[in-house]
């Protein structure tokens, strides 16, 4: 198993963290996730990041893909993607 942080920021357009999207997106992907509103810095400026942490066995290639999707539909320049090996369980 391993934990998949995706972090995302404000949408280029609106100016606006559109939670709920993201929330819809990740959903469509995994039965379960935890969602935490930071604040990040892109480019020298501040912005709401949503912090999603997923526990999953997906593959590096279908993980990045979602986060393509996230850019995409949220109209971001980037999406944050970070994989740590972890050894918890559902239990």
């Amino acid at each position: 198993m391993q934990k998949v942080y995706y972090y995302i920021g404000s949408n280029n357009t609106t100016k606006q963290l559109e939670v709920d999207n993201i929330e819809k997106i990740i959903a469509g992907h995994f039965e379960g996730f935890t969602a935490s509103e930071v604040i990040g810095y892109w480019r020298g400026s501040k912005e709401r990041t949503l912090k999603v942490e997923i526990i999953t066995d997906e593959t590096p290639a279908k993980l990045a893909k979602i986060a393509k999707e996230l850019k995409i539909k949220l109209d971001q320049d980037s999406i944050l993607m970070e994989i740590i090996k972890s050894n918890c369980a559902f239990i």
